[in-house]
């Protein structure tokens, strides 16, 4: 696991650790126009956690930290008008103290 995953990893599980939930939920979207393209970002009980997280991340991590068993897929939608329209709603796996 890189540095950058690490740090997501640790980042996602203290937001989650210091609350009662255990769930968080991935959003993208086409922002419509350009210099701006694809934005997306991770919540946590509403709350944007972009500002905590390294830069750089993409889905591709999330993917990998859910093969190895740090995030489970709960469910998924997507906009079948915008490919770039989509919720992941995950479960975080920590262990709480």
């Amino acid at each position: 696991m890189d540095e950058r995953l690490a740090l997501l990893r640790d980042r996602i599980g203290a937001a989650v650790a210091s609350s009662g939930c255990d769930e968080i939920l991935y959003k993208s979207e086409w922002l419509g126009y350009l210099p701006f393209g694809v934005y997306h970002w991770i919540e946590h009980l509403g709350r944007d956690l972009s500002s905590d997280l390294p830069g750089g991340w993409t889905l591709e991590d999330l993917l990998a930290l859910e093969q190895a068993g740090f995030l489970h897929r709960l469910d998924a939608s997507q906009n079948p008008e915008d490919e770039f329209d989509r919720q992941i709603r995950y479960r975080v796996d920590i262990e709480r103290t």
